[in-house]
């Protein structure tokens, strides 16, 4: 996702689940047959290879959870500023849980949040 017009539906139409480390905005899209993705990592994560870094991460995470996802929606995933020192697997546990929420994972079972993990910082 890269129009700034969808990131804007998504935010004002969508519902927003917050964690930790990342916001997850989601919105239910009709004429959608899969899933369509974008990512905030603004400057308060810090300089732009700690930006990119988030990302990278971010994308790998989806690029492991993208079969479990259910089609149809359009996501907007937000770092927060805590996103910046965490592990790709805290990323991953967060994003999971936050997906679950969400009911866009296709085991949607709302749990417990995820326990602080190692790599990242207690905020």
């Amino acid at each position: 996702m890269t129009r700034s017009s969808d990131f804007r539906r998504v935010r004002e139409q969508g519902r927003s689940h917050i964690g930790r480390l990342l916001v997850l905005g989601v919105l239910p899209a009709e004429n959608e047959s899969s899933f369509r993705v974008g990512f905030i990592t603004t400057k308060r994560l810090g300089p732009a290879v700690v930006r990119n870094l988030v990302r990278r991460r971010l994308r790998s995470v989806l690029t492991e959870l993208g079969e479990d996802l259910v089609p149809g929606h359009l996501i907007v995933t937000v770092a927060r500023p805590a996103a910046a020192t965490a592990s790709r697997d805290a990323l991953l546990k967060e994003w999971r849980w936050l997906a679950r929420r969400a009911g866009i994972l296709r085991s949607s079972v709302p749990s417990s949040p995820p326990p602080p993990c190692a790599g990242s910082s207690a905020a």
